[in-house]
């Protein structure tokens, strides 16, 4: 049996468990730097071990003031610098899903002459992102 391919379409991004609306794309990165462990004892190669996890996401989206969460209260979000609760996820039981904590780290609006307007924002996570079944 084939795996199933998830559609884009059906990931929203959610804060605080409302999702962003309007959203066109968005994606999540995860890096894991090392740490050079190299001596005079590696024969002339370089020796690396764990180092710290990150992660971050970000994402492009229509903007309107009537939209139920988006730039407004996206710039609300970054005025009042506060940590929320990102979670990637279709919303769909038993599915996977990743959600962390995280600061908006930036947010931009782009409004060009006879066509749509849209808003950009990025999110930084602090902590671990979580992958987990929803229930």
């Amino acid at each position: 049996m084939a795996d199933t391919i998830l559609n884009g379409t059906d990931i929203g991004i959610y804060v605080g468990g409302t999702k962003i609306a309007g959203c066109t794309s968005h994606s999540t990165s995860t890096s894991h730097s090392l740490r050079d462990a190299t001596s005079k004892d590696s024969g002339g190669w370089s020796e690396s071990l764990e180092g710290l996890r990150e992660w971050s996401g970000e994402g492009e989206g229509f903007f309107a003031h009537d939209a139920t969460y988006g730039y407004d209260e996206l710039f609300a979000l970054m005025q009042s610098r506060g940590v929320v609760t990102i979670r990637f996820s279709n919303e769909t039981s038993g599915d996977e899903y990743h959600e962390g904590q995280a600061f908006l780290t930036e947010l931009s609006a782009d409004a060009p002459v006879e066509d749509s307007t849209t808003f950009s924002f990025s999110f930084q996570g602090t902590g671990a992102l979580n992958y987990k079944a929803l229930t």
